[in-house]
């Protein structure tokens, strides 16, 4: 004789007819607990940057789900901080799960989203019909890095040869190392060089002109060397002159140089194939 069913099992079937997703689950299977450093753009504003986000759907019996809306929202977040999904500004953002039932927020120009103004913990909820899970990702001041001029500082070259007029000044690489506060070296960090000349002077540091944009090795160095293994070429007068070196987020330290008169009784030197 079989059993009739319980009021509890009763309401589930109930349930599960109002709502098919009832016992679907979602799990965030990448991008959780990720830390971003709120820095200073070139437009002027602070801004911090997260790596895509996925989360895995799948039914009541454990298959994944291909080719279903899970919807991306941000829920409160902190003082001033402001989020953004896509360049859009669409929020909740729709993305379809893949043939692995996983659907990826990656639509901030590769990136799952941007955070700006402000520092603090924040969710970011995944959902699609009565599952959801939620991500959490920080905002974080960012640390406070140093650094060095290891090499090419204070140089002092005369202008030599008859690639230009009164000669070139060819100076020898600009080395620095950026460190993080515990000293270690700190790569990945882009670093500008841009030089400050007089105005009869022109000075350049790559092919751009008078600023070159470099990037810390797994060192933590960046080497100013572009033009064919020099740091700079300068040309037109003599006299002193500056470049400030700025690894992103933190302050610059300033190398200082000296042209001087054209030598003499010199062989011509060629310009690099950069001049």
């Amino acid at each position: 004789m079989n059993q009739a069913p319980s009021e509890a099992e009763v309401q589930a079937v109930s349930r599960k007819a109002e709502d098919p997703t009832i016992g679907f689950r979602l799990t965030i299977v990448a991008g959780d607990n990720q830390t971003a450093f709120l820095l200073m753009t070139e437009h002027g504003f602070p801004m911090a940057t997260f790596d895509p986000v996925a989360a895995e759907l799948r039914d009541a019996d454990g298959a994944v789900l291909a080719g279903v809306p899970v919807a991306w929202s941000v829920g409160e977040t902190p003082g001033n901080m402001g989020i953004q999904l896509d360049p859009m500004g669409t929020s909740p953002m729709v993305v379809l799960t893949d043939e692995r039932g996983v659907a990826t927020l990656d639509k901030m120009r590769g990136k799952a989203l941007s955070a700006f103004y402000d520092y603090g913990v924040f969710p970011l909820v995944a959902r699609h019909g009565a599952a959801s899970v939620t991500a959490t990702l920080t905002v974080a001041q960012p640390p406070t890095l140093k650094v060095t001029i290891v090499s090419g500082d204070n140089q002092s070259v005369a202008r030599s040869g008859n690639a230009a007029a009164g000669g070139l000044a060819l100076f020898a690489p600009i080395q620095v190392v950026v460190r993080d506060p515990e000293g270690n070296p700190a790569p990945g960090i882009p670093v500008s060089f841009e030089a400050v000349q007089p105005k009869t002077m022109t000075i350049q540091l790559s092919s751009e002109g008078n600023s070159a944009d470099l990037t810390t090795d797994a060192e933590g160095i960046a080497t100013l060397d572009l033009l064919d293994g020099h740091s700079m070429i300068c040309r037109g007068a003599e006299g002193e002159f500056k470049v400030v070196v700025t690894p992103k987020g933190t302050k610059p330290v300033v190398s200082h140089h000296t042209v001087t008169s054209s030598s003499t009784n010199l062989a011509p030197v060629a310009a690099p194939q950069d001049a």
